[in-house]
């Protein structure tokens, strides 16, 4: 996955890294937390890490050999491990951890109960668990629509298409100095009732939701974003 998509990721992200760090600071300050250590489940190019904080110990965990070599390239602050966070298990607790821009919908939602037991392994007591996905909702309303988007020379086009069984297939074409790159990534959705479940199976027993502001939060919002707790 982003074996093709991986050196243009950065350009077509525009604001996104800032935003999902910003909510990252935003929502570990307000939990009481003063931070020594985070974990990313699913890092990519490091592009969010890059913009937390340089005094917290920071670790990111991808599968991608692809998206690891750009965040190593970067000179970053951070550990980085080529791992599945499936089954990642580094015998070490963290006060953060985060999985972000929508990282777990990258996963069969049958997969998704084996994220949240490696997120909370690596909790501290105190600490928390932060995520986001790209809801149920928002994945069939996208289905069959098609989504260019253009920075620093580079096209995007993105075509979801639904495949049936909560699997929505995004067909990623990118044009850049006549070059062109087609790369298929599988988004999988889960209804906000289920993962809830999961979440409590693994051991969260504070979970607060939010679709944004005003919002509703339910399988309808685009995006729903997680802070959860022992």
């Amino acid at each position: 996955m982003y074996s093709d998509f991986a050196p243009f990721y950065d350009v077509v992200q525009g604001g996104a890294a800032e935003s999902f760090a910003g909510w990252i600071e935003r929502r570990v300050g307000e939990a009481g937390i003063v931070p020594g250590s985070l974990l990313e489940l699913g890092c990519g190019t490091g592009a969010v890490l890059e913009l937390l904080p340089a005094e917290w110990a920071k670790v990111g965990v991808d599968v991608s050999p692809e998206m690891l070599e750009i965040a190593r390239a970067k000179g970053l602050d951070a550990e980085l491990l080529a791992a599945d966070i499936r089954s990642l298990s580094l015998g070490r607790t963290f006060d953060v951890v985060a999985c972000v821009y929508d990282t777990i919908n990258h996963l069969p939602g049958s997969d998704w109960p084996s994220v949240f037991a490696t997120a909370a392994a690596h909790l501290a007591d105190d600490g928390v668990f932060l995520f986001d996905m790209n809801t149920l909702g928002r994945l069939r309303t996208d289905a069959g629509e098609e989504h260019t988007t253009g920075a620093d020379g580079t096209t995007v086009s993105m075509r979801i298409l639904d495949v049936g069984e909560d699997r929505f297939d995004w067909h990623v074409r990118i044009e850049r100095a006549g070059t062109i790159v087609e790369d298929t990534i599988a988004e999988y959705a889960v209804a906000l009732t289920e993962v809830r479940a999961m979440l409590a199976d693994a051991g969260f027993t504070r979970v607060e939701v939010s679709g944004g502001r005003g919002v509703p939060v339910d399988d309808d919002a685009r995006r729903l974003f997680f802070v959860c707790r022992r």
